[in-house]
């Protein structure tokens, strides 16, 4: 073989082995996950006993509790257990795009860098799972989401705790967010119009109650008394003090010093049950821009109501990410919670609310009362 054709094939090989060692855009890495994996195809999902989620300008902390999950910046109050197991198993499921090295200005351009960078406009939010020794499972730092021609999601960058590799994954966390509140188990109580058989409201500690609506009959509507002559009553205030609890749902908590105790200037709303049960609310409206209640129950002698059973929640999944769940649990009626039960949960606390609820437990009898037409 001639000299100048063995330096040609020289050539040739030396062009063929650099191809080779180029990536081809579907791996991360020569040992990295390749397009189509799971980004955490090994997060133990049941093992999941701490998450943390921050941004630039929040931090929350929720732990599973014995029973419950908790929210540690409201005082352990319940968490919206839904809303972590959906985030966990979510996780879990990411499946990987693309995968590309970032470099510093990449990982601002792509709002990649931690919460706490000085870089305020590259900021990401930062997602951090735990388990109950204290080890870390997953670290995240999740960054913007792709946008398609439509206008809709095309997956989200993110890269895991301080490493910089930037990874395009085929969903996204668009509305996850990092403010304590917005991890609270929304629910305070949730009684039905139909179960509720009264509705006394008080003023201070007057024995007698200023207004009071009552069924003369299980199914039908209420009567207000006193009705005032000449006047006619508004059938849909009625209603809506009837079902302010249908459901009750808070914006935020915070710790209550002590039972509630009306004040002499205060308002009450006994709630009287035909299972013998009494919720008993306490609005107060602070200023005219905070809206908050407080809340008790207690049970009229003699009767009985049967105790729930409580549950200890886990964001379990099978091993494809699946929760589990029984026939026999998805179709079971929830339990009723007696007075004691619904004081353990609720006594402890001070509900804030929206106005629009805060106006259903109306204090004024004429608001439930149609206008008076004034003659022309």
């Amino acid at each position: 073989m001639k000299g100048k054709t063995f330096a040609i094939l020289l050539l040739v090989a030396g062009l063929l082995v650099a191809l080779a060692l180029i990536p081809n855009g579907k791996d991360t890495g020569p040992t990295g996950p390749k397009m189509g994996d799971r980004l955490f195809a090994d997060l133990p999902v049941n093992q999941v006993a701490e998450v943390t989620l921050a941004d630039a300008g929040n931090r929350t902390t929720l732990v599973k509790g014995e029973t419950v999950w908790q929210v540690k910046d409201r005082n352990g109050y319940p968490a919206d257990f839904d809303q972590i197991r959906d985030t966990v198993v979510k996780l879990s499921r990411l499946k990987i795009g693309r995968g590309f090295a970032g470099d510093s200005e990449t990982l601002a351009r792509l709002s990649l860098l931690p919460p706490s960078d000085p870089d305020a406009s590259g900021r990401g939010s930062r997602v951090v799972l735990k388990d109950t020794s204290g080890k870390t499972l997953a670290d995240l730092v999740l960054g913007q989401v792709r946008s398609t021609e439509g206008g809709g999601s095309g997956g989200q960058y993110l890269k895991k705790g301080d490493a910089d590799t930037v990874f395009l994954v085929d969903a996204s966390f668009r509305f996850l967010k990092a403010a304590p509140a917005e991890w609270l188990q929304k629910e305070v109580l949730n009684i039905k119009a139909d179960a509720v058989q009264s509705v006394a409201c008080y003023a201070g500690k007057e024995p007698e109650p200023v207004y009071s609506l009552t069924r003369p009959e299980k199914g039908q509507a209420a009567e207000l008394k006193p009705v005032p002559e000449g006047r006619s009553v508004d059938a849909n205030r009625i209603d809506q003090v009837m079902e302010a609890l249908a459901p009750l749902t808070l914006d935020d908590v915070q710790p209550a010093d002590g039972p509630p105790v009306a004040s002499d200037a205060q308002f009450k709303l006994v709630y009287s049950l035909y299972d013998g049960r009494e919720i008993v609310v306490y609005p107060l409206a602070e200023a005219g821009e905070r809206y908050t209640l407080r809340v008790e129950a207690r049970e009229k002698p003699g009767e009985n109501v049967p105790a729930e059973e409580e549950q200890t929640e886990s964001p379990d999944a099978d091993e494809n990410g699946d929760e589990e769940k029984t026939d026999a649990e998805t179709d079971a009626a929830p339990a009723v919670k007696t007075a004691r039960e619904i004081n353990q949960s609720l006594v402890p606390w001070t509900f804030v609310i929206k106005k629009w609820q805060f106006d259903s437990f109306a204090t004024r009898p004429e608001s439930l009362l149609k206008e008076v037409k004034k003659e022309a």
